[in-house]
């Protein structure tokens, strides 16, 4: 009876060994990454919009309003304030801009990305397609026809797209574009949202039709300059 008593503990054992090493690895961190890094071969972070926190994207680049002027560490996921540096529009001219990068970040990685030759542009203008010098969209160059490229964007009663990257309208169904900042709710599938402002980009290599929306959602948006 011992033998038997022994047997089914060492059984049990066993099985519950078992259970334990057959579960799951515990998940691994996905460390932050680091402005540091993101500024590496002479970029500086001058902007950084946040999605979801409330705040109007377009106000606070052009004016610094609600912005913070502190530089964020990394691009961990928050609610924060957006971030601009101090007096950027007056400072801009000083700045010796070469190129300009506009680039999105989801989950700690960059999804997209737009580079621009600043040379002889102001604050306001150096978002325009004959200033693109190399984009992560195959499709998106300085050649490629565009229905709205700018910074201001399409604003309407209705609506409110700015930092718009777009090929085509058709009335929502037939709308196709690369990226834009959706400040509040409007009339087509890309511009609903639980929370805004939202950063949707085409998710694909090339510009996409919003209405499917396949498109990605962002964390931030960000502006580096080159000297």
């Amino acid at each position: 009876m011992l033998n038997v008593f022994l047997t089914t503990i060492a059984l049990c054992i066993v099985q519950i060994s078992n259970v334990v090493v057959a579960g799951p690895p515990p998940a691994q961190a996905t460390a932050p990454l680091l402005v540091a890094e993101l500024e590496i071969n002479g970029w500086n972070l001058v902007f950084r919009a946040t999605s979801g926190n409330g705040q109007n994207v377009y106000i606070a680049w052009m004016t610094g309003q609600n912005a913070s002027t502190t530089k964020p560490i990394d691009m961990s996921r928050t609610y924060s304030s957006h971030f601009r540096q101090e007096n950027l529009n007056s400072t801009w001219a000083n700045l010796n801009v070469t190129y300009v990068k506009f680039a999105l970040y989801r989950d700690n990685r960059e999804v997209g990305y737009v580079i621009f030759d600043a040379l002889g542009s102001d604050f306001s203008n150096w978002f325009a397609k004959g200033k693109v010098v190399d984009a992560s969209w195959s499709d998106l160059t300085k050649t490629a026809t565009y229905n709205g490229f700018s910074i201001y964007g399409d604003v309407r009663a209705t609506l409110e797209r700015r930092f718009l990257i777009n090929n085509v309208y058709g009335e929502c169904p037939g709308d196709i574009g690369h990226v834009a900042v959706i400040e509040r709710e409007g009339p087509c599938n890309m511009d609903k949202h639980p929370r805004y402002p939202q950063f949707i980009y085409a998710d694909l290599n090339s510009a996409d039709l919003w209405q499917k929306q396949q498109f990605g959602r962002a964390d931030y948006m960000a502006i580096f300059v080159s000297h």
